[in-house]
């Protein structure tokens, strides 16, 4: 059964429709958590339980050439992962394993789910997107569904813009090499919002108006320094980490700036 949607930007004063619902998803809940694991290993030692909403509602294995094309990507809490196996253990529980996790730079959010989350397949067929204006990041939207007989009324939901979408990616790989005389080589890989697969051979596209980090050292009396570069890597000297600093890099996008990954450099002794 479908659903007229309507959206409100500024607390339900003035509704705007945007269509219907698209083809039934299939969605549940988690009745064991995931656990935690790294984002850039194939997790083969956690697995997790979700109850479906209904037994119509089913789930289906895939292999890594079909996990490499975005198959059994699922919104599991906050959590975006692919799962590999699915095994049937009741009329609506499933047993999923074979984890890909903290996809699409979800990866901070590996290990905060908890019992009774969301578990939301992701396919293009059951999803509808809305597209908000800029100004809509950081408020709220409202959004209604009515479906014929709804007599307690339409159903409601508020969601936070957080705007996680038009931003890159934090940075991933950061490392520090030591070059002699105390001075550090930094490196780090960018990633793509426009590109998700790794493809041997090509770069992922930039997905902004120009390339840019901003790096900053911060000491631990506080005292911190800010550099740009445009490219994924910094010399830092034995001088800039001078009593161990703190180095955390966020790339610079066209909308904003991603999340910091941060990495420590010690003091230097010869």
């Amino acid at each position: 059964r479908r659903a007229a949607l309507s959206y409100s930007l500024d607390g339900g004063a003035h509704w705007t429709s945007f269509g219907a619902t698209a083809a039934p998803g299939v969605i549940g809940r988690i009745v064991t958590v995931p656990g935690v694991s790294r984002a850039a290993l194939l997790d083969r030692r956690n697995a997790f339980e979700v109850e479906l909403a209904h037994a119509a509602m089913a789930l289906t294995s895939a292999d890594r050439g079909a996990l490499d094309a975005g198959a059994n990507l699922a919104l599991v809490g906050d959590e975006l992962l692919q799962f590999g196996a699915a095994e049937q253990i009741g009329a609506t529980r499933w047993r999923l394993s074979g984890l890909w996790r903290g996809r699409r730079a979800s990866e901070a959010r590996i290990g905060t789910q908890l019992a009774g989350d969301r578990f939301v397949l992701i396919e293009p067929e059951s999803a509808l997107s809305l597209d908000l204006p800029l100004s809509a990041v950081g408020g709220e939207v409202r959004i209604l569904a009515s479906g014929i007989g709804d007599t307690a009324g339409p159903v409601a939901m508020r969601v936070p813009v957080a705007g996680t979408a038009i931003l890159p990616p934090s940075p991933v790989g950061l490392r520090g090499s030591e070059v002699g005389n105390g001075d550090v080589a930094v490196r780090w890989i960018r990633r793509s919002r426009t590109g998700w697969r790794w493809i041997d051979g090509v770069d992922a596209p930039l997905g902004e108006e120009r390339e840019a980090y901003r790096i900053t050292l911060l000491r631990d009396d506080g005292s911190a320094r800010t550099i740009e570069t445009a490219s994924p890597a910094l010399l830092v000297t034995a001088a800039e980490r001078a009593g161990g600093v703190m180095l955390s890099v966020r790339q610079i996008g066209a909308l904003g700036e991603s999340a910091a990954v941060a990495i420590r450099l010690p003091d230097w002794t010869m």
